[in-house]
Formats: structure tokens, sequence, C-alpha cells
């Protein structure tokens, strides 16, 4: 049995799946928002007043979330997009779990060289406005992920 656990260890090396990278993986994702009620509700606050396209809601595809801190807070980041579609439909969000408040980016285009619409949705004039926009964009654009420690701002 020890045997077992040494060579899933170094499987687990091998690929890069450190202690912290599983620590990523159990955070929620978009799409828990059908069964996490406090997301959800969070959810439905910073999307009054918007049209979500119903591949939001309806099983995205998602990535990993991830950590992020700015004006002197934790936030989780989630991503998802349309299936089929992701470059020209995409989502990320900001979710601060104490508050239960949420920020977000909803992001259209009609083609991939071609114009996008971003709709910010949630945001109150405070340090989302700058930094979570920030990240929100890295988000959609993979630069989060590629370089998370640059958008960690600590206070």
């Amino acid at each position: 049995m020890l045997s077992s656990l040494r060579a899933a260890g170094a499987l687990a090396l091998i690929l890069g799946l450190t202690p912290a990278a599983f620590a990523e993986s159990a955070e929620p994702t978009l799409a828990d928002l059908s069964t996490n009620s406090e997301m959800r509700a969070s959810f439905d606050k910073m999307a009054t007043g918007w049209t979500v396209p119903d591949w939001v809601l309806s099983g995205p595809v998602t990535s990993p979330s991830q950590m992020v801190q700015f004006g002197g807070k934790e936030y989780l980041v989630m991503t998802g997009c349309k299936k089929h579609d992701c470059g020209n439909n995409q989502i990320a969000v900001l979710y601060q779990k104490t508050d239960k408040v949420m920020f977000g980016l909803l992001l259209r285009a009609d083609s991939a060289d071609g114009p996008q619409t971003l709709n910010w949705m949630g945001m109150g004039g405070n340090a989302e406005t700058v930094d979570g926009r920030t990240i929100l964009y890295a988000a959609t654009t993979g630069s989060l992920a590629n370089h998370p420690k640059s958008f960690d701002y600590t206070d």
C-alpha cells in the first residue's frame, strides 16, 4: 500500500499536481450556480438589469477557480464560456464569499477578430472598478491563469 501511495505521489508531482492545485480544484466554479444557493443569490443580485445568456446558467464550460486579493479582501475568480464558442462568449466573476458579493464581466464577440462587447456587472465604484476589472479581463484572456501572482494586489 505504501508503494501505491508513493507511486500516486510521484505521478502527481510529474503531472504538476501540487497540494495547492488540489486545493484550488475544491473551490466552487460557475457550474455550481445551480446548486449553491448563496452563490446564486449573489450572482442574481450582480446580474440585476442585465440580460444573461442561457448558456451561463445551463452548464458553461468552466475552468478551475483561483483566489486573488485586492482592496484588503480575498476573492474567488470563476470563469466560464459557451460550449463550442468559448472565444466569443465568456464570463468571469469575482466572488467575495464573506460578504457574499459578486462582480462580473460578460464578454461577447461576433468573431475572433471582431470587436468585443464587455458588460461589467455589479461594479459599484470601489476597488472592483479598477483592480477588479483588470483581474476579470485577465481571467478571460488566460493571463490570470498563466501569471496568478501578477494579479494579487495585497495592501
